[in-house]
């Protein structure tokens, strides 16, 4: 059997209408951001949200991404970076995206190849940097995802991004809510390579170190107090997991802020008002 090319949940594609707002935002929330990115052949920018990754040649963070010109936008991406703020995407590591493009095409996805991207990124008075990637652009799916291949990976790993004072680690789950989640869930077992777990109500899966995970709107109240309904056939993303070192450091960093915040057993929670149209969950990790 071929080695499944999918090496991790590598980053959410986050849409937001005003960069500058949610950068403002997630400054509140604790968060250290890179400096602002602009690829202007497309017309994006975006500031990304820098945490430490958990597998090797992937990445690890939040992308906050919007539209400075919307004329240039390709039309996948202006289907992506439309309608409410959130996540649209979730963008996979691959080891090679060409062979992830090909594995995709054979579980009957429609993708296109790759496209390769190297371009300039300046991150200080007189200083660049040149990231250099493939991408696959989102594919439509039950849960939009699309897929990344790093060249250099280090450019993202700068000590100084990845340091938070709400005492951030790492992405740990990516959360949906689904009529079906096993259905979904079988679904993302085969992009991933990996089997699905968990009951008709909460179904995971992950390619590494974070999971997928897909409830029923029931199991989504109970567990979050959220009330979001499910789409029919799909699936449709509500928010992330993000694992902090100190929950003491969060909390007095998100009241600071100005932040509302609810404690939820072990996890603090920031609602989708307060997060973009997401939910927010922190929970401590292990020391």
């Amino acid at each position: 059997m071929p080695t499944q090319p999918v090496i991790e949940i590598d980053h959410l594609l986050t849409y937001v209408r005003d960069l500058d707002s949610a950068a403002a935002l997630f400054r509140r929330l604790g968060f250290t951001l890179s400096p602002i990115s602009r690829i202007e052949t497309m017309g994006i920018s975006n500031h990304l949200v820098l945490m430490h990754p958990g597998t090797s040649g992937a990445g690890n963070y939040i992308e906050l991404m919007a539209a400075h010109d919307r004329a240039r936008l390709p039309a996948v991406m202006a289907r992506t970076l439309a309608g409410a703020e959130g996540i649209k995407s979730m963008v996979l590591s691959a080891a090679d995206a060409h062979a992830a493009q090909a594995a995709f095409v054979a579980q009957g996805f429609a993708v296109d190849p790759p496209a390769h991207v190297k371009r300039e990124w300046p991150i200080g008075p007189g200083q660049s940097v040149f990231p250099e990637f493939d991408v696959l652009l989102p594919v439509d799916a039950p849960l939009v995802f699309n897929c990344c291949r790093y060249f250099n990976l280090e450019l993202y790993l700068r000590p100084d991004w990845l340091e938070h004072a709400n005492s951030a680690r790492c992405l740990r789950s990516v959360l949906a809510v689904a009529a079906d989640p096993q259905r979904i869930a079988a679904i993302f077992a085969g992009v991933f390579g990996r089997p699905a777990a968990g009951t008709a109500d909460i179904a995971h899966v992950s390619p590494g170190a974070v999971d997928l995970v897909l409830m029923t709107p029931a199991a989504l109240r109970e567990r979050y107090g959220l009330d979001v309904s499910a789409p029919e056939q799909g699936a449709h993303y509500v928010g992330y997991v993000i694992e902090v070192a100190s929950l003491e450091r969060l909390t007095a960093c998100l009241a600071q802020g100005h932040v509302e915040q609810r404690s939820l057993g072990a996890s603090v929670c920031v609602g989708p008002d307060g997060g973009l149209g997401n939910l927010i969950v922190f929970e401590a990790g292990s020391s």
